[in-house]
């Protein structure tokens, strides 16, 4: 329906010097609406509202975790199974190793207790030595 209400400019029109913006924004929308056309059964209207939604990641984080390149199920390569059984069992440990405890609870309590009453004993002496040191008045007598 806008191409009909659109003028359409000839060709010669376009191949002119000062159309050049012109003729790219009609090439432009000529190529959308073939793409549009090629492509409506399967771009939803959902898809045209959020428009394109493009992440970049320059980092190689996303990439550690990643498994493996051979991969096989159902008894087709018993080999790598035994190898994929061998590397699941191996990251199960070392799960397990992080989630054990190098010092109890009851262990860690008793550590941060002492540093705490350590902590304390500082201060208090600081603020007993604060208290004790007074000015002293010259004593009266005969200076030399």
């Amino acid at each position: 329906m806008e191409d009909s209400k659109q003028i359409k400019l000839s060709k010669g029109i376009l191949d002119m010097k000062f159309m050049k913006r012109t003729k790219e924004k009609v090439e432009k929308a000529k190529e959308d609406a073939e793409g549009q056309s090629m492509y409506s059964s399967e771009i939803t209207d959902e898809m045209r509202r959020t428009g394109n939604l493009v992440f970049i990641s320059t980092s190689i984080v996303n990439c550690k975790n990643l498994i493996d390149g051979r991969l096989s199920f159902g008894g087709m390569n018993p080999e790598i199974e035994k190898l994929m059984a061998n590397d699941y069992s191996k990251q199960l440990e070392e799960e397990e190793k992080k989630k054990e405890k190098d010092i109890t609870d009851v262990e860690m309590a008793e550590g941060y207790s002492t540093v705490v009453n350590t902590i304390e004993k500082k201060f208090n002496k600081s603020k007993h030595r604060s208290k004790n040191k007074k000015f002293m008045k010259p004593a009266d007598g005969p200076l030399i």
